[in-house]
């Protein structure tokens, strides 16, 4: 039986570029974004507005608009397949040049409206597709959809994803129930706002527990989204920052913050299959797919049985 207390932290994405043709993202203004985050069964609580990027914080995880692409992440129970009808009404398909949805395996998939195999046999009805499975697909594993119209990624267009599970109980009680401190922000005191250091950043605090940041510098963005509940404890944390050269420090620093007993880390670069190695982590699962340009890596880590939580020392 599921605890009153489980929130399902598992995330689903989306993601869209438009044609070159297409007039800016940013320009349709919130009330497009807001109805978009609303069919998903999310509502705005935030904006974050920079020269670039506009950040929306979510009642369920973050919707990110540029100019010429988004990402849409939410959480919980919402059907995120649904925004994309929603955003068809303001754009339409011959502008979208490549789309890509993402679903993590869920702690609990049977309190989850649909399925990821309901949601791609929709959107197959609208683009023509390709289905992907990176990990165990009865087991910790992300499915992938992506569009198979002809599309080429920027040379610099990397995505990082680390999706973190059971984190480390003292870690979980900073955000199980999270306050925001009377001075400073939360990002501060738990360290958060160390690993990406430099970005301005929007933070929320969920009652009664949970906690969701968003992080902007320029064309990049970070967020970090942290389920601390003793059920199902979950973080992640997704940026598009140029981490080449730097992976394995980056996924320790944020490793080494949370602590957590098992993480997926999921890359996205143009034509580059990156290796990884975490200190006091047993690698499982390694699994590299091509997807319109970009090579896929999915890594699945945990901690041998008979060990125990890791300290990481990070360089600096």
């Amino acid at each position: 039986m599921v605890s009153e207390s489980f929130f399902e932290g598992p995330e689903k994405k989306l993601e869209l570029v438009v044609t070159p043709d297409f007039p800016p993202l940013r320009a349709l203004g919130d009330g497009v974004w807001e109805r978009v985050v609303e069919a998903a069964g999310a509502k705005v609580i935030s904006v974050l507005r920079s020269e670039h990027c506009d950040a929306y914080l979510l009642s369920e995880s973050s919707l990110f608009v540029f100019d010429d692409w988004l990402v849409l992440i939410t959480c919980g129970q919402t059907i995120l397949v649904d925004a994309v009808p929603a955003i068809l009404q303001s754009i339409p398909k011959e502008s979208i040049a490549f789309l890509v949805y993402e679903r993590k395996s869920e702690h609990f998939p049977e309190h989850q409206p649909t399925t990821f195999f309901d949601d791609a046999g929709r959107l197959e009805e609208m683009f023509p597709g390709r289905v992907l499975c990176f990990g165990d697909e009865h087991g910790r594993c992300v499915h992938l959809f992506h569009t198979t119209r002809p599309y080429e990624p920027e040379k610099n267009d990397p995505t990082l994803e680390v999706l973190m599970h059971v984190i480390d109980d003292d870690v979980a009680k900073q955000f199980s129930p999270a306050r925001l401190p009377k001075e400073g922000s939360l990002a501060q005191r738990s360290g958060i706002d160390e690993i990406l250091p430099g970005f301005t950043t929007s933070e929320h605090v969920f009652k009664p527990a949970g906690y969701s940041l968003n992080g902007v510098r320029g064309h990049e963005f970070y967020t970090c989204h942290v389920t601390p509940e003793e059920t199902g404890s979950y973080v992640s944390f997704e940026t598009n920052y140029d981490f080449r050269g730097q992976l394995g420090s980056l996924v320790e620093s944020v490793v080494d913050l949370f602590r957590p007993r098992a993480f997926d880390v999921v890359t996205f670069l143009p034509k580059t299959r990156p290796e990884l190695a975490i200190e006091g982590y047993q690698l499982g699962d390694r699994v590299v797919h091509t997807v319109n340009g970009y090579q896929v890596s999915y890594f699945q880590y945990s901690i041998p049985s008979s060990g125990p939580r890791p300290t990481l020392e990070i360089a600096h």
